[in-house]
């Protein structure tokens, strides 16, 4: 009999109410603003205060959430200049995890690999499904921070990821053109990858991380979000 599975460890509670918390705080289920009462959540979840406490730090760690004395914690605020502070840190590192691996010995593979994705993304915007765009576009960029070969790297893509991922699935969400500008984009990022170029895996990302910048910023201003 086979008891691998009986004998793994459950992932502690915390762990597993953390990335619906996400979820829901990144599509804007929890409105920017909104404030996450505890009681209401663990009878939700069905979880003690113990554990919902762990999960709400760490959306306070990643950006997601904030505490204050007396407001108690809620889901961090979305503004322009919150917009333009993520995307200053995350130009550089993104286009650093794309010419790292550029210049991988396995970027043929990972490039293989990351093209499944952008398919995936143009498949689900060709079918209008914006969500299923989104999502593919997500987990490419996962899987390039995963393989760019820099732990440290990593550890700083990982903090600027998720504010970022809200202000990307908002901007998708109201004008959804822009996921096609991202699929092109990513497929010139996957073809210098696999040319093993560097510089132009470099140049390309901050020309798509920038561009995306300034249109989300644009628009945001636009629709009075700030």
């Amino acid at each position: 009999m086979d008891t691998t599975t009986e004998l793994a460890p459950r992932p502690p509670l915390a762990m597993e109410v953390l990335p619906v918390l996400e979820r829901l705080v990144i599509t804007r289920a929890l409105a920017p603003g909104v404030r996450l009462v505890e009681e209401d959540l663990c009878a939700r979840y069905g979880i003690s205060r113990s554990p919902l406490r762990e999960a709400l730090r760490h959306l306070e760690t990643s950006g997601l959430a904030v505490r204050r004395p007396r407001f108690g914690v809620r889901v961090a605020p979305m503004t322009v200049d919150d917009l333009d502070q993520v995307f200053a840190c995350r130009v550089p590192l993104e286009a650093l995890a794309s010419a790292g691996v550029a210049a991988s010995p396995d970027r043929t593979a990972i490039a293989d690999d990351l093209a499944v994705f952008c398919d995936r993304m143009a498949a689900a915007y060709a079918r209008t499904d914006i969500e299923g765009c989104y999502e593919a576009n997500v987990a490419l960029t996962d899987r390039l921070h995963r393989h760019c070969g820099n732990p440290v790297l990593q550890r700083l893509l990982a903090q600027v990821d998720k504010p970022a991922l809200r202000y990307r699935h908002w901007a998708y969400s109201e004008k959804p053109e822009l996921l096609a500008i991202a699929s092109d984009a990513n497929r010139r990022i996957v073809a210098a990858i696999r040319a093993g170029a560097p510089a132009e895996a470099d140049r390309v990302t901050r020309d798509l991380v920038g561009a995306a910048w300034g249109l989300v910023r644009s628009l945001f201003a636009a629709r009075g979000a700030a």
